[in-house]
């Protein structure tokens, strides 16, 4: 938190913000550390393989989650 006014910052949330941004429309890409999160939890993944983010060294391992047809 930033002087109280909410502000979030850090490496975990500009890793989420470089994966984001990679999103197409509709799009939700997430790293690998989310999808062992919710394991078990019926959501499916596409590995989008290893990703070049800004600003981290390593690739990241990053995965789209795919809508589930109703």
């Amino acid at each position: 938190d930033s002087g109280g006014r909410g502000d979030l910052f850090g490496t975990a949330v500009n890793m989420a913000a470089r994966i984001g941004a990679k999103a197409e429309a509709g799009e939700i890409l997430v790293a690998d550390v989310v999808r062992q999160l919710v394991a078990g939890k019926e959501f499916l993944f596409n590995d989008r393989g290893d990703t070049e983010l800004r600003g981290f060294e390593d690739p990241v391992r990053v995965y789209e989650v795919r809508w589930r047809e109703a």
